[in-house]
């Protein structure tokens, strides 16, 4: 009777211990991003939006990250555009079960700028040093996240709030 009782009581703290002892697993997501712009960057944006591809991969305590995508950005005139492609590698460290960690990436982002003018359209592109400093929160497939932005590392800064979603667990 004992062992039958002590297999019952096994049979039901099995989900919780398997939720306990499971590996953590890679992801792939999509992350929505708005960024408003700070000092001289907002000198010439109102603000920029758009989508971030983003994978995760479990190392040590947190999580090896990567994200690439593409912001498109609201001038202040109406005649030139600009937009960046980040893409950034880095670390999610979580701070303990409760779904907050706090997330550094490095990388490169790729400006792209137009602008019309009296003699026709001129265009430019760069490649400068990019940054992300930040802190969130992940419950299930849902990942928030509030960071300081500098896509070119010693020139422009922003604050950028991502709202993501995990398509995938391989």
């Amino acid at each position: 009777m004992k062992t039958l009782a002590f297999l019952l009581a096994l049979t039901a703290a099995a989900p919780a211990l398997a939720d306990e002892v499971a590996p953590p697993h890679r992801t792939f997501g999509i992350d929505g991003a708005v960024v408003l712009p700070l000092g001289d960057y907002a000198d010439g944006v109102n603000f920029a939006a758009g989508a971030l591809a983003r994978v995760e991969i479990p190392a040590g305590s947190g999580y090896v990250t990567g994200r690439i995508g593409a912001l498109f950005h609201a001038v202040k005139n109406d005649v030139a555009s600009l937009t960046f492609i980040p893409i950034y590698a880095g670390y999610r460290y979580p701070m303990g079960p409760s779904g907050f960690y706090l997330a550094g990436e490095l990388g490169i982002t790729l400006g792209y700028a137009s602008a019309d003018t009296q003699f026709g359209t001129v265009s430019d592109s760069d490649s400068e040093l990019g940054i992300t400093l930040g802190a969130g929160m992940k419950t299930g497939a849902l990942d928030l996240r509030g960071s300081l932005f500098l896509p070119d590392a010693d020139d422009l800064m922003g604050v950028m709030g991502t709202v993501g979603y995990d398509f995938a667990a391989f």
